[in-house]
């Protein structure tokens, strides 16, 4: 008996010191329902930008690939209109989750929607249109194939 504890331990030693010379665990990220309610915004690594008109945006990130090309995290912005041109169009692919607020896109074709807290959208990459907000709050999921290369 004693001896199948010994090489129980030795076994979990072993696993524990292979896994922890090999790098560090990767593991999930997760968002409470504190942060996605807005204490988020209150963490290091948030980044506050104000434009000219008096307005502010700010930026929560959560997680970004090695290679920068993926992104995910929170974003709250006040009111603002911006005319995306067709070219070069929308940098990036962007799927948002509105927490609050919402935004009216309107494509280059003069078709539109609206999009509101609860709902989510896809922007993909070379859209061009103009994206109007009276101000919200998003959950974001962003990938930039140009990021990588960028590295």
């Amino acid at each position: 008996m004693p001896t199948r504890l010994c090489r129980a331990a030795a076994l979990t030693a072993a696993l524990i010191l292979t896994s922890t010379a090999y790098g560090e665990v990767i593991k999930p990220i997760k968002s409470s329902r504190a942060e996605i309610a807005g204490a988020i915004f209150s963490k290091p690594g948030v980044s506050v930008e104000h434009g000219p008109d008096g307005t502010s945006s700010t930026d929560a990130p959560v997680h970004t690939s090695a290679d920068g090309a993926f992104q995910t995290g929170m974003y709250k912005s006040g009111p603002f209109r911006e005319e995306i041109a067709a070219s070069p169009g929308f940098p990036y692919e962007e799927f948002l989750y509105f927490v609050s607020g919402g935004v009216r896109l309107t494509s280059s074709d003069g078709s539109s929607m609206t999009v509101r807290a609860g709902e989510s959208v896809t922007i993909p990459k070379g859209w061009s249109g103009v994206f109007e907000t009276k101000g919200y709050t998003k959950i974001y999921v962003i990938y930039d194939a140009a990021a990588a290369s960028r590295k």
